[in-house]
C-alpha cells in the first residue's frame, strides 16, 4: 500500500512551516498544501526553494483570511469588509456562485505559480470543495488546471464529474482525538487489509511549536504538536517499513 500523508496549511505561521520541514526530513510526510493568503507564505516559499519542501500542492483558501481575487469579483463568498465568510456560514449559504469559487480557485493557484511552487495537486481548506455550496465551482476549476485533487466525497456522495486523478481513499481521522499513534497504526492497517494495492491519503496539521501566533489564527493549535511528535518519530518510520507501506507524494498519481 502507498501512503499520502499530506501536510495541509503550509503557509500559516513559521512554527506550522518548520514542523512540516522536520516531517519531510524524517521521510514521513512527502506532500504539502500552501494557503496563498496567510501570513507564513513567504517563510515557506523561503523553505521551498531550500530544498526543504520537495513537493508542494495547492490549500485551496475560502474560509479565512482575504481572497487573492479583487472581492468585488467574489461578493457571494465575502463579507462586507471583503473577508471570506466563516465556514458555518460559508457552507450553509444558498446563493455561493460556481462561477466566482472557480474564479478565486485558479487565482490562488496562479499566485502560488507565480510565487516559484511547482504545484502538483489541490486541495482545499476545511474541506471547502467537498461541500454542496462549493462542491460544482471547485470541480471546474480542478478539471480546467488538471492536476490530482484530494478526494471531494467525504461529505456528498460522488466526484463523477472530476476528470482529473484522485487517491484510492481519504482519511480525515488523524486529527484532534484522533492524533494517537496507536490509532494511526490501526487505521493504516485497516486500510491495507482493504486495499492492499491502493494510494491511500490522510491529511496532517504538524507545528514544530505552540505560538502565540498560531493560537490566535487557528483553533486547531496544541494537536499540531503531537501531531509532529508522531510524524518525526523513527518508531513509526520503522513500523511504517516493517508493514510494507510506503509513503509518497501525489507525484506518484502524475505517473
Amino acid at each position: 500500500m502507498k501512503l499520502i500523508l499530506n501536510a495541509d496549511d503550509f503557509g500559516l505561521t513559521e512554527s506550522v512551516n518548520l514542523g512540516i520541514a522536520d516531517c519531510f526530513r524524517a521521510g514521513i510526510v512527502k506532500s504539502t498544501t500552501i494557503m496563498m493568503n496567510q501570513p507564513g507564505v513567504s517563510h515557506a516559499s523561503q523553505l521551498y526553494q531550500s530544498g526543504r519542501i520537495h513537493e508542494v500542492g495547492m490549500h485551496f483558501t475560502v474560509t479565512s483570511g482575504k481572497p487573492i481575487s479583487d472581492p468585488n469579483l467574489v461578493p457571494t463568498l465575502v463579507d462586507e469588509n471583503g473577508h471570506f465568510f466563516d465556514r458555518k456560514t460559508l457552507f450553509n449559504k444558498s446563493d455561493v456562485s460556481s462561477s466566482e469559487v472557480a474564479r478565486e480557485l485558479k487565482a490562488q493557484y496562479q499566485a502560488a505559480i507565480d510565487a516559484g511552487f511547482n504545484i502538483n495537486h489541490i486541495d482545499s481548506h476545511h474541506f471547502a470543495g467537498a461541500y454542496r455550496p462549493l462542491k460544482m465551482g471547485f470541480t471546474q476549476a480542478a478539471n480546467e488546471i488538471g492536476l490530482p485533487v484530494r478526494r471531494i466525497d467525504s461529505f456528498i456522495l460522488g466526484q463523477n464529474l472530476l476528470s482529473v486523478p484522485t487517491p484510492d481513499a481519504f482519511d480525515m481521522g488523524f486529527h484532534a482525538e484522533g492524533v494517537d499513534i496507536e490509532y494511526l497504526k490501526a487505521v493504516l492497517l485497516a486500510y491495507q487489509d482493504k486495499m492492499p494495492n491502493g494510494t491511500i491519503e490522510l491529511m496532517c496539521h504538524p507545528a514544530r511549536a505552540l505560538s502565540g501566533e498560531l493560537e490566535e489564527i487557528s483553533s486547531y493549535a496544541q494537536a499540531r504538536v503531537e501531531e509532529w511528535k508522531i510524524l518525526t518519530s523513527d518508531e513509526f518510520s520503522l513500523w511504517l517499513r516493517k508493514n510494507g507501506i510506503e509513503c509518497v507524494g501525489f507525484d506518484a498519481l502524475h505517473s
